[in-house]
C-alpha cells in the first residue's frame, strides 16, 4: 500500500466498492444472435408482457425451460425413408421400361404404385408400418402367397 502512495503522489487510486465479480460458472460469455420479422417481435413482446418480464429476460427464460418438439418422429422418419426407397425403385422401373419396353416391367409399376399409395395412406393417417389400411393390398398380398 506504501508503494502506491509513494508512485501516485500519496493517492490511492485503487477502486474501492463497486459490484463483486461473478463467478466463473457464473458467467455469461456465449452470446447467440437471433432475428425476429415483425410478427414474431409482436408476439414476442406481447408475452413477454403477459409475464411481467423485459424482453431479453423473457427470451433467455424461454431458451432454458422451453420444450423443443423434434421436427419428425422416429418412425415418421423411417416412412420417410421407405417413400425414398419406393422412388429408387420407381426410377429403375422407368429406366428398365425404356430400354425394354413398358409391357415387360407393367406387373412391377402396378405393384410400386400400390405400395406407395399405401404407404401414403400410413404416413396421412399416423398408423404403423406394420398394420395394412386398406384391403386391396391385403387382397394381393393374399394373391402372391
Amino acid at each position: 500500500m506504501e508503494e502506491i502512495n509513494k508512485k501516485n503522489g500519496g493517492i490511492d487510486t485503487r477502486r474501492v466498492g463497486g459490484r463483486p465479480k461473478l463467478a466463473r460458472y457464473e458467467r455469461r460469455n456465449h452470446h447467440h444472435k437471433v432475428s425476429y420479422n415483425d410478427e414474431e417481435e409482436n408476439i414476442i413482446q406481447y408475452k413477454a408482457e403477459q409475464a411481467g418480464k423485459p424482453d431479453d429476460v423473457y427470451l433467455h427464460e424461454a431458451g432454458l425451460d422451453a420444450v423443443v418438439q423434434a421436427h419428425m418422429s422416429d418412425e415418421n422418419i423411417e416412412q420417410l425413408r421407405d417413400v425414398c426407397g419406393m422412388a429408387n425403385n420407381t426410377n429403375q422401373i422407368a429406366h428398365q421400361a425404356n430400354a425394354g419396353g413398358f409391357i415387360s416391367v407393367r406387373f412391377k409399376a402396378e405393384q410400386l404404385i400400390i405400395s406407395l399409395t399405401e404407404l401414403i395412406r400410413r404416413i396421412l393417417r399416423g398408423r404403423g408400418l406394420s398394420e395394412p389400411t386398406s384391403e386391396l393390398v391385403t387382397k394381393q398380398q393374399e394373391e402372391q402367397l
